[in-house]
């Protein structure tokens, strides 16, 4: 217990960004392409069940012979085989494992999910029709 106050459980200290880098590869794929899904919809072609990749290039340091820049992007392949870059990810150095630079990715989408929606304007108030409110049914027996 603290001095003088309740017990903090310790799952509750730590940071979202500490747990989200606990996740799996796969998991952090699944969670970027969700959301590049909403940000870019797109009708997946019937051969292919995702349009869209994640992808690295590299790049040489001006002036420096040293390690290459490394760029992680995330891209939609095109019906003609060729691909469309959609948003230009994070650059690393290669001494960085590979699960930072997907929670980079992650966290680039949901940053552009937010700057997206949460900008919209809500519309006016009862300028939609207003829905039935929900009401249990009582169970027959």
């Amino acid at each position: 217990m603290q001095p003088g106050g309740w017990p903090v459980p310790r799952s509750s200290t730590k940071s979202k960004k500490h747990s989200a880098a606990q996740l799996s590869d796969d998991e952090l794929r699944k969670r970027i392409f969700a959301n590049i899904a909403v940000l870019f919809p797109s009708s997946p072609s019937p051969l292919e069940s995702n349009p869209y990749e994640i992808v690295y290039a590299s790049k040489a340091r001006e002036g420096d012979d040293g390690n290459p820049w490394q760029y992680a992007m995330v891209v939609r392949r095109n019906p003609n085989g060729g691909f469309t870059p959609l948003i230009k990810g994070q650059s690393w150095a290669t001494s960085q494992p590979w699960s930072m630079i997907l929670q980079g990715l992650l966290d680039t989408t949901a940053t552009l999910i937010h700057k997206t929606i949460g900008q919209a304007t809500m519309p006016q108030l009862g300028l939609y029709e207003a829905l039935p409110r929900y009401t249990p049914q009582a169970q027959q027996g």
